[in-house]
């Protein structure tokens, strides 16, 4: 059985996807060839996966191949039109039918709600506003599985120098507050954030008696980071530096005790090693969020909730709530 799955971006996307390479390889066996198609930048978040065989970046690298099935899973014109050029017996996701970008009946669950709805974009948002089934749920019956695996393929050098990094401060909570700029309504108010962080810190709270706060972020989100150390100004808070790749934040990340974070890669990564997480929305789902018993989701009650405006009310994102969560996760975790 010989599979291309396609899918270039956003990161988490593809680390949530790659849960279904292991159910592939069980249900083929020795019999799949399974390829991946991706962007470069994405490359290090599979590379270590076992049950791939290639992980490519370009429509040419298979130019003259055939395949049994193509699992089409971006919507983006230009890649649509990589996956058109390509030959195979059957694809499932979004193809283009002349000029025109569709996709299969058996993808219409996942993409009926999106971008290339063919109910348009009112119905759209109306249809992902009101799902109550996971990303995992959805995937697997398009990938015809039993259900989404999480697993995450690391560096196990990357990990350990993070290991040592973080030493034996415990618990380390991490803490991904920011969303890269692009999405102001992902991220914590900065006001809750700083409340946040005060109240782990507290004589009563999860903090006193030792551990640390990871402040995590790339980037400008770094810089913010720092910013935000020096006004708390307690050795307890460290900044993690992972701009390096992808897989360095995967490292730091396997290391920690437990994580509150924005909708974005650094949850996905953490649910992916096992690590409890409380996780915030506002502008996007927590319906498809697959927690596989790990989660915390805190859930915006604005009327916006789920609108995928950059500009959604969070102010419903409190430090309590999240608070109250984080100790729901800690109880479930000793208990």
């Amino acid at each position: 059985m010989k599979i291309l799955i396609v899918k270039h971006g956003a990161l988490g996307d593809v680390v949530r996807t790659s849960y279904f390479a292991g159910p592939l390889r069980r249900k083929y066996g020795d019999a799949l060839n399974l390829t991946w198609i991706t962007a470069p930048g994405a490359v290090p978040l599979i590379r270590r996966n076992p049950h791939i065989d290639r992980i490519l970046t370009s429509f040419d690298d298979v130019a003259g191949e055939r395949f049994d099935i193509i699992y089409s899973l971006d919507d983006e014109e230009e890649i649509v039109a990589g996956v058109s050029r390509l030959a195979c017996a059957r694809i499932v996701g979004v193809y283009l039918d002349g000029q025109q970008v569709k996709y299969s009946q058996d993808s219409a669950a996942w993409f009926d709600m999106g971008l290339r709805s063919r109910f348009g974009k009112a119905r759209a948002d109306e249809l992902k506003k009101r799902n109550s089934r996971t990303h995992g749920e959805i995937f697997a019956e398009m990938f015809a599985v039993a259900g989404a695996e999480a697993a995450f393929y690391g560096d196990s050098d990357l990990e350990a120098s993070y290991r040592r990094w973080l030493g034996d401060r415990r618990p380390a909570v991490g803490l991904n507050p920011f969303a890269g700029g692009r999405w102001p309504s992902k991220e914590l108010r900065a006001r809750e954030i700083e409340a946040l962080i005060r109240s782990l810190l507290a004589a009563d709270g999860l903090l006193a008696e030792g551990g640390s706060v990871v402040l995590i972020g790339a980037g400008p989100d770094r810089d913010r980071n720092r910013a935000l150390a020096a006004t708390v100004a307690d050795p307890r808070v460290r900044v993690a530096d992972t701009d390096a790749s992808p897989l360095h934040l995967a490292a730091l990340v396997r290391g920690l005790d437990y994580m509150v974070s924005s909708d974005s890669l650094a949850m996905h990564l953490a649910l992916a090693q096992g690590v409890p997480t409380v996780a915030f929305f506002a502008p996007t789902s927590a319906a498809e969020i697959d927690g596989f018993g790990r989660l915390a989701k805190v859930v915006s009650t604005s009327a916006d909730y789920c609108s995928y405006a950059k500009d959604a009310d969070n102010a419903t994102i409190t430090h309590d709530r999240l608070l109250r969560a984080l100790a729901l996760l800690q109880r479930h975790r000793s208990g």
